[in-house]
């Protein structure tokens, strides 16, 4: 094995260790808080039962057992691909998540395509003159985004482009009822409209996606214009920018040379973002009846029913932490300085 192939394979098995622990503490943490939360039988039974009745329901869901028993039981449950049954739908968690994960996917990656379409550019913009007045205004635009909660922003948007123009269609759902029997192969409503060659359908998907986009995209780009207006910023103002113009080197290669050196906390940005957007679009999702992750979260809450909870909250974490390690193997692919630290 050559020194580079080893030291790729134990920066991606650190990487990977990392992983494993982070997703087991997760595990752990979310377990015990759950089944602090509210107990099932009591919804699963309903207003009217006897003693004898509810011991009978504990005994069978298991929870009669320490907790640290509960735990092991799911973990190797888990182990297996077993994310448990929902007490509330009955339904195999893994099953419903799998249905459900292509609509949060869909609304997450067009939400940060969005962010970064103008986040990015104009954080080069802002950065490359840090006084002018467009620096000036992406940082309203910024300070206007972290303060304004995902959720009221969503209200505004229905509010007006619905309740008031009528110009977007009701927050119920990712598409038209005309269109709900449209064959979905991949799960993703404006993909599977452009694969049946339906333009009505992708009309009316990328109609229904518009508000909840916006929102998220407004809400959680703001960090990717601050992190590349701060980095283009210091970038041109190098020692070796200055040298390369001093040399005469024309502006366009000097552009390719900040970029590159600017690509790597602005990737990472944009990463955390897209891992963020998959867990944090609960309140966007409940507010436009998406049915997505987030949905199915919040009702399984709204009933005490543990499994869907933790299977949301590993899914995003591994979701997450898999895209933060592939981020980190691209930084080091692209920037010498971070490989010989990995």
């Amino acid at each position: 094995m050559t020194p580079a192939v080893r030291h790729w394979s134990l920066f991606v098995a650190r990487r990977l260790g990392a992983l494993a622990v982070s997703l087991w503490i997760v595990s752990m943490i979310t377990f015990v808080v759950t089944r602090m939360v509210g107990n099932p039988v009591y919804l699963m039974l309903g207003p009217r039962y006897t003693e004898e009745q509810f011991q009978a329901a504990v005994a069978r869901l298991g929870l009669d057992q320490p907790m640290w028993r509960q735990y092991l039981d799911y973990l190797g449950n888990l182990l297996s691909g077993d994310l448990g049954v929902s007490r509330y739908t009955a339904s195999p968690v893994l099953n419903e998540m799998l249905a459900r994960a292509p609509a949060t996917l869909e609304l997450s990656t067009f939400a940060l395509i969005l962010g970064v379409a103008w986040a990015v550019p104009a954080g080069i913009a802002a950065g490359r003159n840090p006084r002018g007045w467009f620096a000036r205004f992406a940082d309203l635009m910024a300070r206007a985004g972290v303060a304004i909660p995902g959720f009221w922003l969503s209200l505004l948007l229905v509010f007006v482009f619905f309740a008031k123009l009528r110009w977007l269609p009701a927050p119920l759902g990712r598409i038209d009822d005309a269109f709900r029997a449209m064959p979905r192969p991949t799960g993703w409503m404006t993909l599977d409209a452009l694969l049946a060659g339906n333009m009505a359908a992708l009309g009316s998907a990328l109609a229904h996606l518009l508000m909840p986009v916006i929102a998220l995209a407004v809400t959680t780009s703001p960090s990717i214009l601050q992190i590349t207006r701060a980095r283009t910023a210091e970038v041109m103002a190098s020692d070796y920018i200055r040298a390369a113009r001093a040399f005469g080197l024309s502006e366009a290669k000097v552009r390719r040379y900040a970029l590159r050196n600017m690509l790597a906390p602005v990737l990472t940005m944009i990463t955390m973002t897209y891992g963020f957007l998959i867990s944090g679009t609960v309140l966007v999702e409940v507010v436009f009846t998406w049915p997505g992750l987030g949905l199915y979260a919040v009702n399984a809450m709204n009933h005490s029913d543990y499994e869907p909870v933790m299977g949301v909250v590993l899914f995003a974490t591994a979701f997450y932490l898999i895209l933060y390690m592939l981020a980190d193997i691209v930084n080091a692919a692209v920037d010498p300085r971070t490989r010989s630290t990995a």
